[in-house]
């Protein structure tokens, strides 16, 4: 499962600032209309949780700025941003670079995302209609569809959209503010290339008892199904965190002297 989830995203190589004009693309190029800082934040902790930038590389403004086709002010802010998540850090004579994700790091969001996704589901179900059901089951489906058709990148957008139709439903503007402030489609992303021992159809199966809870319109069973939803995947992605420590540790020590 995670091989066929890594395959699908390209990897760059570490790079250095006189390889501006050469370099493979790590984060997108930005339509200008977004707000820069917070496209910028969240395209660079995509990159770090996804290894697209790993372990002791160098973030390099001018080439992260020249990438997204904005200036370096917005990436400064974000960098800024990233430090105080403990995501990066500052090296004397090295600059900002890339910290490795502690398995506590990943704890402790999980345990947000848990308790966030289980209030969630109690609110949501207190409010959901038949038409709100039928849009579940619709997405459920389509999460179906892909895991048939192996479309990795669709099945984990659509898991997405899934959990945020949920706050949606929840009517809640500051819950769905703290869901959004995590990053979900990172993580996202970051749970299904680390998590093992579940094929695609697996990954799209395990939402049905959270639909099932929200059909019955019981708030308990709702947060209960919604709550395990998300510690089930933890507790897999975190043991596979904790057997990847020395590589991971390996990588940051490779880094550090590039």
């Amino acid at each position: 499962m995670a091989d066929n989830l890594a395959d699908s995203f390209v990897t760059s190589p570490p790079w250095h600032e006189g390889d501006a004009k050469t370099a493979t693309p790590i984060v997108a190029h930005l339509p200008k209309f977004r707000p820069l800082r917070s496209d910028a934040y969240e395209a660079l902790r995509e990159a770090i949780l996804l290894r697209r930038l790993r372990p002791g590389q160098r973030i390099v403004e001018a080439e992260i700025a020249r990438q997204m086709g904005i200036s370096r002010g917005p990436i400064r802010e974000a960098v800024r941003q990233l430090e105080q998540e403990d995501l990066v850090e500052y090296h004397p004579r090295r600059g900002v670079v890339v910290r490795r994700l502690t398995r506590e790091a990943a704890q402790d969001t999980y345990a947000v995302r848990a308790e966030l996704d289980g209030f969630a589901a109690r609110l949501a179900a207190d409010r959901i209609s038949d038409d709100e059901i039928a849009l579940l089951d619709d997405l459920l489906a389509g999460m179906r569809r892909r895991a048939r058709e192996g479309d990795n990148d669709g099945l984990l957008n659509t898991d997405v959209e899934f959990h945020r139709f949920i706050y949606t439903v929840a009517n809640n503007r500051v819950l769905l503010r703290a869901w959004t402030s995590l990053g979900p489609h990172a993580w996202t992303l970051f749970s299904g290339i680390q998590v093992r021992g579940y094929s695609l159809s697996d990954l799209a199966e395990r939402h049905m008892p959270i639909v099932e809870a929200l059909r019955t319109r019981d708030p308990v069973a709702s947060e209960r199904a919604a709550k395990e939803h998300t510690l089930e995947i933890a507790r897999n992605v975190l043991d596979h965190l904790d057997n990847t420590a020395l590589n991971l540790a390996d990588d940051a020590r490779h880094m550090s002297q590039t």
